[in-house]
Order: C-alpha cells, then sequence, then structure tokens
C-alpha cells in the first residue's frame, strides 16, 4: 500500500512542477504581450491625437459655416404685434353695413386692400425666413453626420449645435403659428372685401338712382313746402353723404395726433418763452397769457389737415370758423372799424352760407336760396377786393384767390341751375371754406413771422443764437416754407370740400410712386423730391457751419476766429458728401452703379477740370499742412490781408481796405506767400521820420518813444529802435523800428504816432514829416 501511495505522491509533485512551469512561461509571454500592447497603444494613441486635431480644426472650419447671427433678425414679438394690430381692423370692419356712406366704403376698401398686400410681404418675408432656418437646419444635421458628434465625444460642439437646433426649432414653430394666423387674417379680409364690394356696388346703384331723381333743371325742379321735418331730413341726408366724423375719428392714426400735439406744445413754449425775456428788458412788453394760448390753438388747428388728408367736411368748416374768431379776438386793438364790420359780415355770411347748402335739396326755393348766397358771395368778395389794396392789411383778397372764387362760384350756380344739387353744394361750401382759409393762412404766415422777428428781437437783448443769421434772409426763408405750407393745406381743404381728396391721393401717389427709367437707373419722382431736399438741407448746412459752430452777428462771422475753423473745410465736404449719398441712397439708385458712373467720368473729369480738382487737393494740403490759419496775416504778390475763410475749392482774404479777395487754392499752394503770423501774432514794422535840423535830437527821440508808447497797438516788451539814417542840409532822417501787437494794426499805430509827433513840433514851430520806406528794403 504505501509503494503506490509514494508513486501518486510524486506524480502529483510532477505534474505541479510541470504546471509552475508552465506558468512562468505564460507569465513571461503575458508580459511581454502587455509591454507589446503598451506599445501599440502609445502608437495608436500619438495617432490619434494627430487625427483628432485634424478632425477638430474641420470641425471648427464647419461650424464656422452655420451661420446663427440672422436669427436676431427674426422677431417673433414684432411679427405678432403688427399681425395682433391687423386683426383689430379686421375685426372692426364687420361693422362696415349699409348705414355707412359711400365713399367711406371705397377708403376702408382700399385700407383693407392695403393690409392685405401688407400681409402677403409679411407672408412672404415668413417664407424667406422658413427656408433660411430650413438650410441651417440641414448644415447642422450634416456636421452631426459627418464628425459622428453625440455628447460622448465633442461635447462642447454637441452642446452648441444642440441648443442651436433648439432655437431654429423654436423659431420655425412661433413662424408657422404667425403663418396660420396671417392666412386666416388674408381669408378674413378677403371676405370682408367681398362683402363691401357688394354693399358699395348696391350704395352706388341707390345714388345713381337717387342722382338721377335729383338731376333735374331748375325750371323742372318740385316746389313743395318746407317744414322743419323736411330741412332735419336734408341735413341727415347731406352730412351722410359726407365723411362721419366717428370714422374720422377711430382711423386716424394717434401717431399722427400726438406728433401734432407735441409741435403745438413745443410752439406755445416757445412763444412764452420768447414773451417772458422780452418783458424782461422792456416793461411795456406785457405777457397777454389769452394771446399765447389763442395762437396755440390758431397753430393746431391750421395743421390740423395734415394728420389725416381724408377729413370731414363738417370739422374743416368748424376749424376755419373757430380760426377765423379767433384771430378777430387777437387783433381787435389793430383792425379799423371797416375791416372789422367786414369780417363780421363775413362771419355771419359764413355761417348762413353753410347752413344753407346743408339743407339745400331738389326744392325749387332751397336752390334758389343757394342760388342767392352765390351770387351775394361774389359781390361780398368783389366789394372787399375794390376796399382792401393793402397787401399787408386784415381782409385783403389777393387777384389769385379772387378768381378762383369766382370760378367756383359760378360753377356752383350752373350746377345747381342744370340739376347736380350735390356737386353745387360741394363747390357752394369749397366756396365759402376757401374764402376764409385765405384769410386764415393770410393771418398764419403773419403770425409766425411775426414769433421769428420777436425772437431775433430776444436774442439780440440775450446774445441768443439767432443773431447769428441774418433776419431779412431768415424771414425770406420761412415766408417760402410758409408759402409751401399754405398751399399745401389749400389743396388738401378744397379736395375735401369738392369730395375729391381719395381720388387726388390715388393720383398722386401713382405719380410720385411710379418707378421711371433712365437707361439701367430707376426711380420715382417721390424719391427724386427727398433726394433734391436732401442736397438743399446738405448745402445750407455746409455754407452755415462755421457761422453755426462759433458763432456772428447778422449773418457775419465773429472777428474773433477761432483756429480750429481751418478744419472747417473738411467738415463741409464731409457734410456734402454725406448728403450726396443720402440723396442717392434715397433716389434709390444702387452705389455700385454710382460707382461705375463716377468710374467712366472720371477721365472727362480729370482732363476738363484740373484746375478744379488741382484747387480742391490744395485746399486739403493747406489744411493738413497749415501754412496760413484763419486770422493770420499773410501777403501774396500784390495782396495783403487777414485770412478769412478757407474753402474747399478757394480761400477768402480780407484786405485792409475791407475788400474780400478770393483766391484759388492752387494759388496759394504754389504761390510765395508770406505770413506775418505765423509762429507769432506781433508784426515789425519800420518807416523814416524827417525831422527839422534845428529840433534837438536827443530830445525829438524821446519825443517819438513817448508817442509810441501812447498807442495801445505798441508792444513795449519788444525791442525798438531809432537810429540816424541820413542828414541833409535842413532835415535829419531817423529810421524807426518797432512791433505792434498784430500786423494789421501797423496802419492804425502809425496813424496814432504821426498825429502825436505832428502836434508835438506844431506847438515846437519845427518841421516834420514822414515817408514809408520801399517794400523791398
Amino acid at each position: 500500500m504505501k509503494l503506490p501511495v509514494i508513486k501518486y505522491l510524486i506524480a502529483v509533485m510532477a505534474l505541479a512542477i510541470l504546471h509552475l512551469n508552465v506558468l512562468g512561461q505564460d507569465s513571461v509571454l503575458l508580459k511581454r504581450g502587455v509591454v507589446n500592447d503598451r506599445v501599440q497603444a502609445n502608437v495608436s494613441r500619438k495617432l490619434g491625437v494627430d487625427s483628432v486635431r485634424a478632425g477638430n480644426d474641420s470641425l471648427r472650419s464647419e461650424l464656422r459655416k452655420i451661420n446663427l447671427a440672422f436669427l436676431s433678425n427674426i422677431r417673433i414679438s414684432s411679427l405678432a404685434e403688427v399681425v395682433a394690430q391687423l386683426n383689430e381692423k379686421s375685426n372692426a370692419y364687420a361693422a362696415i353695413n349699409s348705414r355707412t356712406a359711400e365713399d367711406s366704403i371705397s377708403t376702408v376698401k382700399r385700407m383693407i386692400s392695403e393690409e392685405i398686400r401688407q400681409l402677403r410681404s409679411m407672408k412672404g418675408s415668413i417664407g424667406n425666413y422658413v427656408n433660411s432656418l430650413h438650410t441651417t437646419r440641414q448644415q447642422i444635421g450634416d456636421v452631426v453626420s459627418r464628425f459622428d458628434i453625440n455628447a460622448g465625444n465633442h461635447g462642447r460642439a454637441y452642446q452648441y449645435l444642440n441648443n442651436a437646433e433648439l432655437k431654429l426649432t423654436a423659431k420655425m414653430d412661433s413662424l408657422e403659428l404667425i403663418g396660420r394666423s396671417i392666412d386666416q387674417l388674408i381669408s378674413t379680409n378677403q371676405h370682408h372685401l367681398t362683402r363691401l364690394d357688394q354693399l358699395h356696388t348696391t350704395k352706388s346703384n341707390s345714388s345713381n338712382r337717387d342722382s338721377l331723381r335729383s338731376k333735374s333743371s331748375l325750371w323742372k325742379a318740385n316746389s313743395t313746402s318746407i317744414s322743419k321735418e323736411v330741412i332735419l331730413n336734408n341735413i341727415r341726408s347731406n352730412y351722410s353723404n359726407n365723411k362721419s366724423i366717428d370714422k374720422y375719428v377711430n382711423r386716424t392714426d394717434w401717431a399722427s395726433r400726438i406728433l401734432l400735439i407735441v409741435l403745438g406744445m413745443a410752439y406755445c413754449y416757445w412763444i412764452a418763452r420768447v414773451a417772458y425775456v422780452l418783458r424782461q428788458h422792456d416793461a411795456q412788453n406785457k405777457i397777454a397769457i389769452d394771446t399765447i394760448v389763442g395762437k396755440t390753438v390758431i397753430f393746431l388747428l391750421t395743421l390740423l389737415p395734415f394728420v389725416n388728408f381724408f377729413t370731414p367736411t363738417f370739422i374743416l368748416q368748424a376749424s376755419q370758423l373757430l380760426i377765423m374768431l379767433i384771430f378777430m379776438f387777437l387783433l381787435r386793438h389793430k383792425m379799423t372799424g371797416q375791416q372789422r364790420k367786414i369780417a363780421l359780415i363775413l362771419i355771419v355770411f359764413y355761417l348762413l352760407d353753410v347752413f344753407a347748402n346743408m339743407i339745400v335739396s331738389d326744392d325749387l326755393l332751397l336752390r334758389i336760396i343757394c342760388i342767392a348766397f352765390n351770387l351775394v358771395a361774389l359781390g361780398l368778395v368783389s366789394y372787399t377786393k375794390r376796399r382792401i389794396q393793402n397787401p399787408q392789411s386784415p381782409g385783403y383778397v389777393s387777384s389769385f384767390v379772387y378768381v378762383l372764387f369766382a370760378i367756383l362760384n359760378i360753377t356752383a350756380i350752373t350746377l345747381n341751375i342744370i340739376g347736380h344739387v350735390d356737386h353745387s353744394r360741394s363747390f357752394s361750401i369749397a366756396c365759402a371754406v376757401g374764402l376764409v382759409q385765405s384769410f386764415t393762412l393770410q393771418y398764419f404766415s403773419d403770425m409766425i413771422k411775426t414769433d421769428v422777428r420777436n425772437q431775433f428781437r430776444k436774442d439780440r437783448l440775450v446774445a441768443g443764437f439767432w443773431r447769428r443769421f441774418n433776419e431779412q434772409r431768415t424771414l425770406a426763408i420761412v415766408a417760402k416754407i410758409l408759402r409751401v405750407i399754405c398751399i399745401l393745406l389749400a389743396i388738401i381743404v378744397l379736395a375735401n370740400n369738392l369730395q375729391f381728396i381719395e381720388q387726388l391721393w390715388n393720383l398722386s401717389e401713382t405719380f410720385f410712386g411710379k418707378v421711371r427709367s433712365i437707361g439701367s437707373i430707376s426711380f420715382t419722382l417721390g424719391n427724386l423730391v427727398v433726394a433734391i431736399l436732401l442736397l438743399l438741407v446738405a448745402n445750407w448746412f455746409q455754407k452755415n457751419i462755421s457761422l453755426i459752430v462759433l458763432g456772428g452777428e447778422d449773418g457775419q462771422i465773429n472777428q474773433v476766429y477761432d483756429q480750429k475753423m481751418t478744419l472747417f473745410p473738411l467738415f463741409r465736404l464731409a457734410i456734402i458728401l454725406i448728403g450726396f449719398f443720402m440723396a442717392v441712397s434715397a433716389l434709390g439708385m444702387s452705389l455700385d452703379k454710382l460707382t461705375v458712373v463716377i468710374g467712366a467720368l472720371s477721365v472727362g473729369i480729370g482732363l476738363g477740370m484740373q484746375n478744379i480738382i488741382n484747387n480742391f487737393v490744395s485746399g486739403i494740403i493747406l489744411v493738413f499742412d497749415k501754412p496760413f490759419r484763419v486770422g493770420d496775416q499773410i501777403e501774396l504778390a500784390d495782396k495783403k490781408g487777414r485770412v478769412k475763410e478757407i474753402g474747399i475749392r478757394a480761400s477768402v482774404l480780407k484786405t485792409g481796405d475791407g475788400a474780400d479777395v478770393i483766391i484759388p487754392n492752387g494759388d496759394l499752394l504754389s504761390g510765395r506767400v508770406v505770413n506775418w503770423t505765423l509762429s507769432q501774432e506781433y508784426s515789425k514794422t519800420s518807416f523814416v521820420l524827417h525831422i527839422d535840423r534845428k529840433a534837438d535830437l536827443e530830445e525829438a527821440k524821446q519825443w517819438i518813444r513817448d508817442a509810441m508808447a501812447a498807442s495801445p497797438h505798441f508792444v513795449n516788451d519788444r525791442e525798438s529802435g531809432i537810429s540816424v539814417q541820413d542828414i541833409s542840409e535842413d532835415m535829419i532822417y531817423l529810421s524807426v523800428s518797432c512791433w505792434v501787437n498784430f500786423a494789421a494794426n501797423v496802419s492804425a499805430f502809425k496813424n496814432d504816432l504821426l498825429i502825436i509827433l505832428y502836434k508835438q513840433f506844431e506847438e515846437a514851430g519845427l518841421k516834420f514829416y514822414s515817408v514809408l520806406p520801399p517794400k523791398s528794403s
């Protein structure tokens, strides 16, 4: 039993030893494998880093291509607000019914059509936004798939692209919602438009039938009894044919009303401030609160038609009457008895005429009454024109107003006779309102010009800003502006009273808004007018920039010049260029086309305008090189004086005799210029005095020194000298040299010196006279 056990143990030990050897070999191989794996891993890591770096650079390049800046331009809140406002207007259109006036229906139809065009334009813009968003989202998807971007790798890029996609999704959802709202709103407005078309057709047929019934000549007119009910019905009927006040109030944009109110408040503050300052300097100038309030009300009512061109005739009639009454109150102390009587007759007649035309109908008696009022109006205006010949007097009727008034009255009478009663009423009311407006506009212009004169008076007392400008030229510019404003107001009021303001508005939109072409350049007349106004404003501003900034008096720059004014030619050039490019932009012309035109003309400009370009470039060099400045005393050839202005093309030299010499900048740059005040303001002068040989030389020199010191232009702390130049049989020639405080004061200094010496030598009974040395000396 022992032998097998021993053999078994020996076998087990052998197996164990063999197993240990195998394990040892495996561990060695394992260690070798681990080492090899580590080497391969290091190699792979190095290769991976290089590839990752290359991948990151490529990823950054692709990320830069993804444009998200346009997301800030998509203002969802603004689009939603506009859609909400248009939706409120659309809801209001549902209230339009058969009782609405025909012209109001036409106006609402035009507004709805314009809003439909606006909504379709917004729809197109939203479509463009959505396309851009889809393109950007597709770019993001391509980058994610190409670089396998996820939360595990490229964490920052993944977060950036994920946030970008969320923003894109939010924008697209909002735009889609707004787009659906716009589609629904367009459908609703088209439904309103269809309904109003039917309603307009019905009312047009009805009005045509009514007009056919009313178009009966005067000798065929009906003669019925006039009662209170008939008059009230006529007023209601005539009022319903005009633009209703409620539509005017609800339709007018509040921005225009607020702007007019702000202008009125500014005007009230202006005239009150001027009156207060004048009252402080002159006790006779009283601050009349009623005058300030009355003028402010006149200002607001006169400019009221600009708030909304479609103004009801009743508002125009009432505003003109109120303006006339306020003016009579303000001018009560200036009007003569005859003028006051004419004004009262005019107001009473105005009220009766408007009332008669409001109650007129096809009835024979009422039509005869209206014709009688037209004839009385012609006689009244003719009488007023004969009696008041002074254009500055209140109540003066100009020839143009008289002729226009006569034409309108004759037209009203003719239309009444042939049976067009409605049109006759419109012409009669237009005559009455136009006549009163001709007076009120004249008073309005005189009122504004008087306020401008008071402003000049105030600024002359307190050395204010307006003192810099010439009063007469300023009043002439104000008069031209007021003339344009008055013409526009007269046209608007006349068109409203004659019931063709809508046709006039559409015609003006077509005339000024039609695109016209000259070659490849397209523009509209409206843009052309704006461009011309911009050029005029820029030209005026560049001419007066020095006066505005540096100050002056009565249109002339101050005598004390600032050296900074030397740079004003560049400012003027900048203003001209800015105004020019703004005008080009307003004209709708592309700047690249303008560049091509300028390039094509550059050769011709260079050959044909050499002198102008030379002077222009020389002016720029003078500004930066500064061989002289504004206010310096210079001498060029035979011209000597003070530099008054350095312009873009030429400079102005003020000579000693007061003449303004205009010298091209090219001559100043290329010529031989002597600047007496380049490094200092002082100027040295010298001249020769001839004194009697009998005079004591030292005493005479002392007289000369005392005379020099007595002049305010003499500079004491600079060297001066008196020396004997020559001696003759009768005279001693003394050469005198000294310094004066400014080169322009040399003549004044010599004048003071010679007067004092003349009296001194005259009292001593000695001969004395002076000569100037030659210029070359």
